[in-house]
């Protein structure tokens, strides 16, 4: 029986074989080098990290955290396969006065859009344009991560029953999939301290000073107390 990095190893290859790819041309697509896509193949490599992981899922068309879940025993999905690639419905925003409303099917719909410029725009071969283009992609790539983050925050607040970090909870697992595994320096210091919340909320922020751990209770209970 094959372990994680066997059944990744023969996915990748299989992968890549269905569409006709040549190693550079998954690199091309946002993969990962073809050095390190060839080593997966072969599973040279014991312990892919995150991002490379997150690359594989571009370049080789597969659904987010696909690569992840091969590595536990799942089965990656095709992009194609899914009907989530199609457009939300208009329903899927709503709107007051003073606030939007938007469905995790808007907040997909964003993310896919957002791939799908980067893409764009990693074929533009023309270095000033190119420059510009990932200038908007970064900013686009900001909005969506905030958008996210806020989802995930607010999933994380409502299972929440007593103001001290969620371990271990499978639920939380699923609805965090690698998000916190990426690291990118957030740009501001109010994204900063929302992911630190964020990992606070899930064990993950480490050792905190007691005045943070202080402000996340408080911010907890000021949000628990607007949901009643």
């Amino acid at each position: 029986m094959k372990n994680g990095i066997g059944l990744l190893a023969e996915a990748v290859a299989e992968r890549r074989r269905q569409l006709n790819l040549t190693l550079d041309q998954v690199k091309e697509a946002g993969g990962p080098s073809d050095v390190t896509t060839g080593k997966i193949e072969k599973a040279l490599i014991a312990d892919p990290s995150a991002r490379t992981l997150r690359r594989l899922d571009v370049g080789l068309r597969w659904v987010d955290g696909s690569a992840a879940r091969v590595l536990t025993g799942g089965l990656a999905v095709p992009a194609e396969e899914i009907p989530s690639v199609r457009m939300a419905r208009p329903n899927a925003v709503g709107a007051d006065a003073d606030s939007v409303t938007l469905s995790l099917a808007v907040v997909n719909d964003l993310s896919d859009i957002a791939k799908l410029y980067e893409r764009a725009a990693a074929a533009v071969k023309d270095e000033q344009v190119a420059g510009e283009l990932r200038d908007i992609n970064e900013r686009l790539d900001l909005l969506v991560d905030r958008i996210m983050r806020a989802w995930l925050t607010a999933q994380l607040e409502q299972k929440t029953t007593e103001p001290s970090p969620l371990r271990g909870d499978p639920m939380i697992e699923m609805l965090l999939g690698d998000y916190l595994n990426r690291t990118p320096e957030p740009p501001t210091e109010e994204d900063a301290d929302e992911l630190q919340y964020l990992r606070w909320l899930t064990g993950r922020a480490g050792e905190l000073d007691s005045a943070t751990e202080q402000r996340f209770v408080a911010k907890w209970q000021s949000r628990q107390e607007r949901t009643r």
